[in-house]
């Protein structure tokens, strides 16, 4: 609670804002007086770019009730349903002011969703469910053969909010609200803008890499989600430039979907691997805001978890006064800054976007939040 209000929160990724988002937010409205969202930045978790970037995103999250955005780092909306869930968790209880969650989900009951999440957990600690992917099952067909049913996407994700919140033992209360089928979906949505986003453009970036692979330049067995049987395929890809979408067409088998393979692709291209997506546990040591209302400002003292205002450069001394133990950012003696190695990468990610998509400044010259 922040001065006796209540607080609820949502997790998003908005690509692109719709009806749904707006249904989601009336109805925290109704739950709380402050509402804030955790959103995915300019890439998502279905291995693409955003259809629209994360400030424009965020001006319509900050237009239609929301208080507060925080931006999950890219190396977290690039991952699996687990981490893309655990991570967001593990940073809305460390602001300590969160009380509830609110999420959609077909199933719409939480003390059912509970129970999968007590399955999910125990399934975990005994490595089921990797034991499954190893022998060729997809994440999701792995969970609906522990839980006994197919869940939706959105289902799969509320199960893991609510294990997150139960493994941190956090005093976050989940709710969900019914998905309702007559909404356009996002999927829907994205088809009818015409827009130019497509990952054929970072396929210059990814063959180069694939180059450096094939001539024993470049190891890309720490990469996140790399296997040894996708390692192999892509060293037997054929030895001429082509598409991002021809190779992650060319890599899809039967037990491997095409969102898996493109957020590989993805994590090759930005330099993600294994231990910046598992290594949660010092998660957060700092967050990214994207947007603040008038009505938060107030409450920014509350934010007792260091954080910079988008990746604007004066910001950078903001972290290292509020938190001087943290080598997330060092000042140099010249004046310049060294930053984390995440830092860095979710830099990167949006200078590669802003570059391809977007023909404006990069991301250390770009406004850092709207009020």
């Amino acid at each position: 609670m922040l001065d006796n209000k209540k607080v609820v929160a949502f997790i998003c990724e908005c690509n692109p804002f719709h009806a749904g988002h707006k249904r989601l937010i009336s109805a925290a409205k109704k739950e709380a007086d402050i509402v804030i969202a955790i959103m995915s930045g300019n890439f998502v978790q279905r291995g693409e770019p955003a259809v629209n970037d994360k400030y424009e995103r965020t001006k319509k999250l900050l237009n239609n009730g929301v208080s507060l955005v925080i931006e999950l780092p890219v190396e977290y909306s690039l991952s699996s349903a687990k981490y893309f869930a655990s991570s967001s968790i593990k940073i809305l209880d460390k602001l300590t002011f969160v009380d509830k969650l609110i999420f959609g989900s077909k199933i719409n009951d939480v003390n059912k969703l509970s129970k999968l999440a007590d399955i999910n957990i125990k399934s975990k600690n005994n490595s089921k469910v990797k034991e499954m992917m190893k022998s060729g099952a997809t994440y999701s067909a792995a969970l609906s053969t522990l839980y006994g049913k197919t869940l939706s996407p959105n289902d799969i994700l509320a199960v893991e909010y609510i294990a997150a919140i139960k493994e941190i033992k956090s005093k976050i209360t989940p709710i969900s609200i019914k998905r309702i089928n007559d909404i356009p979906t996002a999927s829907e949505l994205r088809k009818k803008i015409n827009k130019k986003i497509t990952n054929d453009s970072f396929s210059q970036v990814l063959n180069y890499k694939l180059l450096l692979t094939k001539n024993n330049l470049l190891n890309l067995e720490n990469i996140y989600l790399m296997t040894s049987d996708f390692h192999n395929a892509i060293t037997k890809l054929p030895n001429r430039y082509l598409s991002f979408e021809k190779i992650a067409k060319l890599l899809k088998t039967k037990n491997r979907t095409l969102a898996n393979i493109k957020r590989v692709l993805l994590n090759i291209i930005l330099g993600i691997d294994k231990e910046d997506v598992t290594n949660l546990k010092s998660l957060p040591k700092y967050i990214r805001i994207l947007g603040v209302k008038k009505n938060f400002l107030p409450y920014m003292q509350n934010i007792k978890v260091p954080y910079l205002l988008s990746f604007a450069p004066s910001s950078y001394k903001t972290l290292i006064k509020n938190f001087p133990k943290s080598r997330e950012v060092v000042q140099n003696k010249n004046g310049s800054f060294t930053l984390s190695k995440s830092i860095s990468k979710n830099i990167f990610a949006s200078n590669l976007y802003n570059y391809y998509f977007k023909n404006r400044k990069l991301e250390s010259t770009t406004p850092s939040f709207f009020i």
